[in-house]
């Protein structure tokens, strides 16, 4: 019976001290933006056949890929980013791991 409570108990604190990763959605890295505007550059990743902007340079610490990797599924938890680029659908990551 003592075998019994300790291997239970054993497998609550596990289960408890496990943290599990959710991300809000997948996407797609799918180049560097060459073009030369104001509000261009970065990245274009797609998410839900939408396509965004990102700047790499400022990713989640520990996150990094190639331009050889591309296309590059990810997860990631992001959000719109508030600029005067709206229209250029900025975003900010801000947890993402390769898929």
């Amino acid at each position: 019976m003592r075998a019994k409570l300790f291997i239970l108990f054993t497998c609550t604190i596990l289960a408890l001290g496990c943290e599990k990763s959710k991300f809000a959605g997948t996407g797609i890295i799918k180049g560097q933006d060459f073009a030369l505007c104001a509000c261009c550059g970065g990245y274009f990743i797609e998410i839900n056949d939408i396509s965004y902007r990102f700047d790499k340079s400022v990713l989640p610490a520990g996150f990094t890929f190639s331009e050889n990797q591309l296309p590059l599924t990810v997860e990631l938890n992001w959000k719109l980013r508030n600029t005067s680029c709206n229209d250029f659908n900025w975003i900010t990551i801000s947890k993402i791991r390769v898929k």
